[in-house]
């Protein structure tokens, strides 16, 4: 960070970024340079003076390269990833490197054409087997080096100083225009106003960032780094409390306002999380065959055909399967369902409207209607499409929501309103249940908004909805009926454009606070797994640097923020559902990893925001969602949250700041004490187990709470 800036355009690599192809770039060198004098004789005459020659000048151009590589490597590993001025020889060496480069090409052109035109070596077929290959490496390393270039390539030119827009967007928006049209050109229903709402939303949020994908990946590191330094420390603090409640040792950080009890499930929420478990098997079977089978890689060949020997439903009921019916018969072997309790299935996904199923749950007494998340292109655009609009008009004043799960909800309200009133014609004390994972639980939790009035026992269930999802207005309406899970430190329950657009300057501030090369950090994330505060980010070396009066990097991002913060429009805050059970890892006993459920807050979620971590992706992936719930459902079995060193309150580390003055934290109270002074928020209304016919034994876990 910034761009490359050669030839006058940017690339797509930072000046940082050639430390490990410098060193690639030496070893080849080396090797090939040691290689030549090894088989060939350098002052033999043998295949005659032009071969002579060719090898001679490949010797003197590998040797020279091999320093240059040398030199690239060390003076692009120099300095922070904004200390630029230490890295400005960098482009002077990419250039003469590119030269060279070209002229051992032509080089090795011209020994091949020695070595044929003037049947050199006929004498010697052994060297001249050797001389070929040799050429052909060559040849071969050059073209490859040609081709990295080629990807490196920005063909847009798109560096734009923030501050000489003014406040407008128009260029970012043509910009982020075009690149969208790229990305989905083979999306056939795509139209101009689409792109034209997901170019605002990207331009927002990146506007005028000069980042490369190195950048991102050492910012997510450092952040990493970050917030488990100011966890560790805020909890050594919190445990070396004296009587008079003041800290030892660790004065820097303040906990007053970022520490919180942790609130353990009611017997509502209890009861909430064992709804969630009955139906998990739904939001699995929604998304067919693929995920399945990545689920399941030792096991999706029995199980698929263990459906198809039950029975696979009739072509009348599956709309856009395969010839084989994959979906359906995954669909079958995870909800455990027979071939007649499918009433309807699509299974493939269009802009504006999931894929999505109806089925009916006899045992349960519900109309399921069960809604796919994330899969084909088509959702990629609904989740981009990012932008507010309003939401429950003539049910709730103000409601506003995502755009493009707003209108995936309208979209398959069209599709599925006639099919589910044919199905409660046929079950008509049954009650409505819509469910999905990740964009179908958004789409779930408003459509379920938009049926409440028509079905008024209907429940939503939402598994890791996104979190800007809807506003405080439709998300206190809604608390009543819609339940919602996320798992971890799992981004997408946690993402909305604020949350994106604070972890971007979080990350940024991180590249100030710290001067570690960028081949330092990604080298430790890929080489060494003890670095997390040694390495990566050294937080009282951060403390200092904070304190200095003048800090040129600091300064340049400082000012970066405020350039950006001008063209950046303030946005509306959106939430996930109210109704929100957190579980958490508490720790690992031996390989198994210990894992609890929470009651929480969808504002301190939010207020909490992107965590960085190497599970943040994977902690919303179906089938470990469903693996979590599993593990906690049975509460007989949890293991206490001080059982693992898990504090009584929680630390939200992107909230902690450096203070140059010491800022003391209350004393821990007694559990009994903070749930006196923080009663938990339950909502009362009928009992969803009654009403869903839970089996007994889940009704007795939940009476044991």
């Amino acid at each position: 960070m910034p761009k490359l800036i050669l030839w006058g355009r940017t690339w797509m690599v930072g000046t940082d970024d050639f430390v490990f192809p410098g060193i690639r770039g030496f070893v080849i060198n080396c090797a090939i340079a040691v290689w030549i004098p090894l088989i060939f004789n350098l002052g033999s005459d043998d295949c005659g003076q032009g071969v002579k020659e060719y090898l001679w000048a490949s010797f003197a151009l590998h040797c020279t390269n091999a320093v240059l590589c040398l030199a690239l490597a060390f003076t692009s590993g120099r300095g922070g990833i904004l200390q630029t001025s230490k890295r400005k020889m960098v482009p002077t060496l990419l250039i003469t490197i590119c030269i060279s480069t070209l002229v051992v090409l032509g080089v090795t052109v011209w020994g091949l054409l020695e070595l044929l035109r003037h049947d050199a070596c006929n004498d010697h077929p052994e060297d001249r087997h050797w001389l070929m290959g040799t050429a052909i490496v060559q040849v071969t390393l050059v073209t490859c080096t040609l081709c990295v270039m080629v990807l490196d390539y920005n063909c847009s030119n798109d560096v734009l100083d923030p501050a000489e827009c003014e406040g407008n967007l128009d260029e970012y928006n043509s910009m982020w225009k075009t690149r969208c049209k790229r990305a989905f050109c083979f999306v056939k229903d795509a139209d101009e106003n689409l792109f034209e709402e997901i170019a605002k939303v990207m331009a927002g949020i990146f506007s005028g960032l000069d980042f490369v994908v190195s950048d991102i990946a050492a910012g997510m590191a450092l952040l990493h780094a970050y917030q488990i330094a100011v966890i560790k420390k805020a909890q050594k603090n919190a445990n070396l409390r004296t009587d008079e409640g003041k800290a030892k040792g660790h004065p820097s950080i303040s906990l007053s306002h970022e520490a919180r009890p942790i609130k353990e499930l009611s017997d509502q929420a209890e009861n909430d999380l064992l709804i969630l478990h009955q139906f998990s098997g739904y939001f699995m079977g929604a998304y067919g065959w693929p995920l399945h089978i990545y689920a399941n890689p030792m096991s999706w060949m029995g199980k698929l055909c263990g459906s198809c020997c039950k029975g696979l439903p009739s072509r009348d009921v599956v709309h856009d399967d395969n010839c084989c019916k994959c979906n359906s018969a995954a669909w079958m072997a995870e909800t455990k369902a027979d071939k007649e309790n499918l009433l309807y299935s699509s299974w493939v996904s269009k802009i504006d409207r999931p894929a999505f199923y109806i089925c009916v749950d006899h045992d349960a007494n519900a109309v399921i209607l069960g809604i796919r998340g994330t899969l084909a292109p088509e959702d990629y655009l609904t989740d981009a499409n990012a932008g507010v609009m309003p939401f429950g008009e003539g049910l709730v004043e103000g409601g506003q929501c995502h755009k493009g799960i707003g209108l995936a909800a309208r979209g398959v309200r069209r599709a599925a309103e006639g099919l589910l009133a044919e199905a409660f014609t046929k079950y008509p004390e049954y009650r409505l249940i819509i469910l999905g994972h990740s964009l179908g639980a958004g789409t779930a939790a408003l459509l379920s908004i938009e049926l409440k009035s028509k079905y008024p026992n209907l429940l939503g269930l939402a598994y890791s909805p996104p979190g800007g999802l809807m506003n405080k207005v439709l998300r206190d309406h809604s608390q009543g009926y819609i339940l919602a899970l996320g798992f971890g430190k799992d981004i997408v329950p946690r993402a909305s454009i604020n949350t994106v657009r604070n972890f971007r300057d979080r990350m940024l501030e991180t590249f100030a606070h710290s001067e570690t090369p960028k081949c330092k950090i990604l080298g430790c994330c890929c080489f060494s797994s003890d670095t997390k505060e040694k390495a990566w980010f050294n937080l009282e070396q951060a403390e200092e640097r904070m304190r200095e009066p003048y800090n040129e990097t600091r300064n340049q991002i400082e000012a970066y923020l405020r350039s950006i913060q001008t063209i950046c429009e303030p946005t509306v805050q959106l939430y996930p559902p109210s109704r929100y059970i957190h579980i958490m890892r508490v720790g690992k006993q031996g390989s198994t990893e210990i894992l609890h459920p929470i009651s929480m807050n969808v504002e301190d979620l939010m207020d909490e925001g992107i965590l960085a971590s190497t599970s943040m992706v994977f902690d919303h992936f179906p089938h470990t969602v469903m693996r979590a719930i599993n593990k906690v459902v049975d509460p007989n079995k949890r293991y206490p949250l001080n059982g693992f060193g898990m504090p009584s309150t929680y630390v939200n580390p992107l909230k902690t700041s450096f203070t140059p003055n010491a800022v003391q934290a209350e004393p821990l109270q007694p559990r009994r004490v903070r749930e006196a002074q923080h009663p938990a928020q339950d909502i009362t209304h009928e009992s969803d187990a009654e009403s869903l016919n839970m089996p007994k034994a889940d009704k007795a876990a939940s009476d044991n709470v």
